[in-house]
């Protein structure tokens, strides 16, 4: 892609939009808006805002196309309502909740650069305030459900009955599988607070009497203490997240309780061999600096920590831009 004057601005000015979205979402805008159109004034009187203020966050997502005004009534534009304003599995409220609470701490990425990792001030705290925790969860419920569902159409399953889901958030890859194996029972575990996020939508999806949830602090306990036997094990999107002792830890946990025979997936946000493409895991390879965790990987290095583990037949595939899977089976 050629650079151009255009393309950079377009590219530094991307938080003025990003965060008049995020702004509206967090006031609780789309959800007010659902269905229904309102003036300005009832707007800023229902959510106790500012009435100049309001009105220009008002005319600003108009522009941006997520808001119509018709005869002095603002209403949500087509779809907007199906992503922004009401709760449902394509949903994306939760996520950019999420990315609001992240914004403030990207402002200071110049002075990490400067100073280095964990010399400004405290990320949020994603796995003990339970606020922002529902919110990350949630989150990634919204974002992961797409591809947890392509990964039950892609990877074959058949013969999996016990499987394991480690970091598994809010359960959202074995309410994807479930739904297309009905023989397999899952275990998910997690951080305390996450797995109370969890529990919601095993019940909401019928899946409580198919899917245990265990509190387990995996990167800091000795064993996961979750059983073992388990035909496959999963670990979606979490390696990023500490650092990289504390992972490839984590990797001689999962071959503990994997049968022989037994397979570990990796999902990965994973940088391609060259380590400087695609886009999508540089940039969030940013995200975990800024935060004082972790970072991402090429495929090459998630292979080579699966073999150290002991782990043989160890392959990659690309799922999309984000997702790259990285599998191997325990001898």
């Amino acid at each position: 892609m050629t650079i151009t004057q255009e393309r950079i601005h377009a590219m530094a000015s991307g938080f003025q939009p990003a965060k008049t979205i995020l702004a509206a979402n967090e006031l609780g805008i789309f959800k007010l808006l659902a269905g229904k159109g309102l003036s300005a004034g009832e707007v800023s009187n229902a959510l106790n805002l500012d009435a100049e203020a309001c009105g220009m966050l008002l005319g600003a997502l108009v522009g941006l196309k997520l808001l119509e005004h018709k005869r002095g009534k603002f209403h949500d534009a087509p779809d907007v309502k199906k992503y922004l304003g009401e709760d449902s599995d394509e949903g994306m409220s939760c996520i950019l909740r999420h990315m609001n609470h992240l914004y403030e701490s990207w402002a200071s990425l110049d002075a990490v650069v400067k100073k280095g990792r964990g010399k400004i001030k405290a990320a949020p705290k994603l796995l003990s305030d339970r606020k922002i925790n529902r919110d990350f969860i949630c989150g990634m419920f919204e974002i992961g459900y797409p591809t947890a569902r392509k990964f039950a159409e892609e990877v074959d399953l058949k013969g999996v009955g016990k499987f394991a889901d480690i970091g598994g958030g809010p359960a959202v890859y074995p309410i994807a599988i479930g739904e297309k194996y009905p023989g397999i029972n899952f275990v998910v575990a997690d951080y305390p607070n996450t797995i109370k996020v969890a529990r919601g939508y095993v019940k909401k999806y019928g899946m409580s009497k198919r899917v245990k949830l265990v509190d387990c602090p995996f990167f800091d306990t000795a064993d996961l203490n979750i059983g073992d036997g388990f035909d496959m094990a999963l670990l979606s999107q979490v390696l990023h997240a500490a650092p990289d002792g504390k992972a490839k830890g984590l990797l001689k946990k999962v071959f503990g309780i994997l049968r022989p025979g037994g397979k570990i997936i990796i999902n990965e946000n994973a940088r391609n061999d060259d380590a400087f493409s695609p886009a999508p895991p540089l940039v969030f390879a940013i995200n975990m600096l800024i935060q004082n965790a972790g970072r991402t990987f090429t495929v090459s290095e998630l292979k080579g920590w699966l073999k150290e583990s002991g782990f043989r037949k160890v392959g990659a595939r690309r799922l999309h831009e984000r997702s790259v899977l990285v599998e191997g089976t325990r001898p």
